[in-house]
This record gives structure tokens, C-alpha cells and sequence, in this order.
């Protein structure tokens, strides 16, 4: 029973206290469904088609986003599935507002007793849009409209020098000067004979909305709180904004994230604002979104699509890379790059517009079916310590601090100890690693490399390999873990 050094009891030290009456989570922050850890699986599409609903269920995914509706969630009953309901503007609550708590209570009543609920969702990235929803006066529109006005000014002099004030006022905007970039804008406004037309957004304005809107907010989850306490509560990010910030945000959830989607990663989506654009930046923004929840679930949403699947312009259509859509071997490291940097659940995004029979949803479904056969490890709590990989050095600015592991101990299907590593590769090229620091009741015994025929032997502790840029190995005591 001690073949792997494992403690059984230390599957019961990863539950939080928790009754059927009150959501729960383990210590790693896996939720609890059904007295079990799951991994959440799931998808912000509600496929219409039994047929694919039906698939994505039967492959893992065990999450749809959902409708208040009784028959919807009937529907995902009938398949196995759980839903989370979106409720959107309905849950930010001004104080005292009587009509807005009646009218939130009435959709939690209604819908928090329905088997197939497994969860309540913010309104999709709230912080950001405070803001996002003023950038297009701020960097284009207001700067437009004022030029056309000096267009019109019938002295040169005074037209040019209007010219250099509006040129004076974009530049405070680019550096940040909001007060100033409004004043000089105000008085721009003034001169040409006209108020300011959208004094909602400025920035100092949406900043003080996003203050304000955070108190709504937390004070909507209190009293979906008052009105159930089996259901999880989640926010979703956009992969922007600051920890700070976004602290705010979250101080009533249980879970937080952000979408972030990196492929092709030299495509100027402009869709995050972190300076990697590559495929680790899923680990980074999931380190982000756990420091902007300290001590709670961190589910993140992924790539789903292709650019070109949702957005038209002359680059995509003109370059075959631009806008295309992950393949399998991104599709793979992004979840696991994020499962490794601490997240609990792994959503997609973006799969209502590509085809049920593509490439792309096959590789979903195959990720999915590979996880939810991992899931006894992934959801096994972190033992008492670390085993630790070395990369040798080689040609590359490589400084032999790869790969990331993840190792797990956990019971397998008839009960006995079992053990998996996962090695996550985050740079771009090969590298010979070796690892060290496992069990010493693994030494002489071999490890099976998933999906693949490859097995290593332990030897004092470690083992030695070599793994591709960007890619995941999963070594494993039993081939029980891996799907079919």
C-alpha cells in the first residue's frame, strides 16, 4: 500500500468543510460536486443539436453555459450536463433598490433548486468594458469631431493654433494625463462653441464607474448569497485591467478568471496587453487571475476558434496564418499551461463558429476526453512536496528552468495508491531535463509516458527525459489515466 509513498488520508485533507446546504471546494480550490472534486470542463456554447451536445457530454465536458429557462436546463439535465447562468446587469444593485432585488430574486428563486444548476456568473468582463466602453471616443472619435470643427474655422491663425491645442490634448491622452487630456479638451469644446457632447466618458469618469459598478456588483453577490448558498458564484475577466483593480471586483466571488486567446501569437489582435503574446501567456494571465482572487477557484477561458472565424479585414484573408485557428499541440499546452499555473476549470469560448466536424472541435473533444481521464490526479491534493526538473543546457538563451511540473498522489479505480507527473514545456525549444526529489518507493519502478510507448525507470529519486518545445508529458504508475 506503500508503493508510491502515499498517504491515503491525504485524499480527505483537500475537502473544505462543506454540507450539501453550502457550496464547497477542496483545498486546491477544485469545486466539490456531488461530494466529489471535478475539474470543470465547459463551454460558453449551448450546442442546439442533441447530437453535439450529446459529444461534448460524452467526451468530459460536464459544464454548458445555460439560460434561465426551465426547458433549456431540462435539455442539459437530459444529458449530463451542468449550466451556469449569466445573470448580467440584473445582479448590480444600487442601495436601496427594492425593484432590482425583487426582480434578481425572482430568477434565483426560480431556477437555484434545479438539478442542472451548477453556478451564477457576473456580467462577462465588467471591469473592462467600464472602460473599453469609452475608448473609441477618447482615442478616435472626440479628436475626429474636433478636427472637423477647426476645419471649419474661417481664421488660419486661429485654426492652426486650435490645431496644436487638439494635437497638445491627444498627447496628454497617450501619456495618461486624464485630467489634463479633458481639461484641454474642455476648453477645445468651449472655444469651437459647443459643450462637451459625451462628458460619460471620460476617463476620470469611468474610472469612477468602475468603482462604482464593483460596489453594485459585491453587493448583488451578498444577496444571491442570502438567496443560495449551494451554487458557486464566478466572475469572468477580460486579460486586462489590474490586480488591484480587479480585487475589487472579486471580493464576493468564489471563482475568478479571464479569457485569453494567444493563437496565432504573432497576430495583432490587440486582445491582451500583457507584453507575451505567445502561448505562455495562459500561465501568466492564470498566475494574474489568482492573485486577483488570493485563496479562491481561478477558472480560465480558452481558445475556441480562429481569429478569422469572428473577424473580417485584409490581413486575414491576405495572409493563410493570420486569424487561424489553434492546433493540436497549442490546443494541448494552453490547458495545461494553465492547469499547472493554478487553474481549477478550463472553458471554451468561440466554438458556436467553427464546424462540428472540424479539426479544431476534434482536438476539443480529444482534450477533453485526456483530462477527464487525468481528472483523479489533477483534483488529487498537492502533497508536502516539491519534485524539481533540471534542463540542460544547450545552444538556446535556455537557463535550464524548464519544465514545469506537477506531481500528484491519488487512489486509483480499485483503491491502491497511484502516482502522476505532469511536465509542461514553456519554451519554444527541446530540452533534456532530469527530474528529482520524487518518492523513494518509486525508485527501480517505471513510469508510463502517456500516449505514447515510452516508459522511465526511477532511479535515487528522478528520472531523465527530453521534451519538445511547447509540450506536455504526462507520466503516470498506471495507464488507467489515460482515455481511450
Amino acid at each position: 500500500m506503500a508503493r508510491c509513498g502515499l498517504i491515503l488520508t491525504l485524499l480527505l485533507l483537500g475537502a473544505a468543510a462543506f454540507t450539501e446546504d453550502t457550496v464547497g471546494f477542496t483545498a486546491e480550490n477544485f469545486l466539490i460536486v456531488d461530494g466529489q472534486p471535478r475539474l470543470i470542463l465547459g463551454l460558453y456554447e449551448n450546442p442546439k443539436d442533441d447530437a453535439a451536445l450529446a459529444e461534448a457530454a460524452g467526451a468530459g465536458f460536464n459544464l454548458v453555459c445555460g439560460r434561465p429557462d426551465q426547458e433549456s436546463l431540462d435539455r442539459l439535465s437530459r444529458h449530463g450536463v451542468h449550466a451556469w447562468i449569466p445573470l448580467g446587469g440584473m445582479m448590480a444593485l444600487a442601495e436601496n433598490d427594492t425593484a432590482g432585488r425583487e426582480k434578481l430574486a425572482a430568477v434565483i428563486n426560480q431556477f437555484k433548486d434545479h438539478p442542472a444548476l451548477l453556478s451564477w456568473e457576473a456580467p462577462d468582463e465588467s471591469l473592462w468594458n467600464e472602460y473599453y466602453s469609452a475608448s473609441g471616443w477618447i482615442q478616435a472619435e472626440q479628436p475626429r469631431q474636433l478636427a472637423e470643427r477647426i476645419g471649419q474655422t474661417a481664421d488660419p491663425a486661429t485654426a492652426e493654433r486650435q490645431r496644436a491645442e487638439l494635437a497638445r490634448a491627444v498627447e496628454l491622452t497617450q501619456r495618461g494625463l486624464w485630467p489634463e487630456s479633458e481639461a484641454a479638451y474642455d476648453v477645445l469644446w468651449k472655444e469651437l462653441g459647443a459643450e462637451q457632447p459625451h462628458p460619460e466618458l471620460r476617463p476620470t469618469q469611468r474610472i469612477e464607474a468602475a468603482k462604482e459598478l464593483s460596489a453594485k456588483l459585491t453587493r448583488g453577490w451578498e444577496y444571491i448569497w442570502e438567496l443560495d448558498k449551494r451554487h458557486a458564484l464566478w466572475q469572468n475577466h477580460a486579460p486586462r485591467n489590474s490586480i488591484a483593480h480587479m480585487r475589487e471586483y472579486n471580493r464576493a466571488v468564489h471563482a475568478a478568471g479571464c479569457d485569453i486567446y494567444p493563437v496565432p501569437a504573432n497576430y495583432r489582435t490587440e486582445h491582451s496587453d500583457l507584453r507575451d503574446k505567445s502561448l505562455t501567456s495562459v500561465g501568466a494571465y492564470t498566475d494574474r487571475m489568482r492573485d486577483s482572487a488570493p485563496g479562491k477557484a481561478c477558472w480560465m477561458v480558452l481558445q475556441g476558434f480562429g481569429w478569422r472565424d469572428i473577424q473580417e479585414g485584409a490581413r486575414l484573408k491576405n495572409d493563410p496564418l493570420a486569424g487561424r485557428r489553434p492546433n493540436w499541440l497549442e490546443t494541448r499546452f494552453m490547458a495545461y499551461n494553465s492547469l499547472l499555473h493554478g487553474a481549477n476549470a478550463i472553458l471554451y469560448w468561440g466554438t458556436a463558429y467553427i464546424e462540428k466536424d472540424s479539426e479544431l472541435w476534434r482536438n476539443i473533444l480529444r482534450l477533453a476526453r485526456e483530462l477527464r481521464a487525468l481528472e483523479p490526479a489533477i483534483v488529487a491534493p498537492k502533497p508536502p512536496f516539491e519534485p524539481h526538473a533540471e534542463g540542460e543546457l544547450n545552444h538556446t538563451s535556455f537557463d535550464g528552468n524548464q519544465p514545469t511540473l506537477m506531481f500528484r498522489q491519488y487512489a486509483g479505480p480499485d483503491g491502491a495508491p497511484e502516482c502522476a507527473l505532469i511536465a509542461v514545456n514553456e519554451g519554444y525549444t527541446g530540452v533534456a531535463f532530469r527530474v528529482s526529489g520524487l518518492p523513494a518507493a518509486l525508485d527501480g519502478r517505471p513510469l508510463h509516458r502517456l500516449y505514447s510507448d515510452e516508459t522511465v525507470t526511477v532511479s535515487n529519486g528522478g528520472f531523465r527525459d527530453g521534451i519538445r518545445g511547447y509540450d506536455v508529458h504526462v507520466y503516470a504508475t498506471s495507464k488507467a489515466l489515460q482515455a481511450e
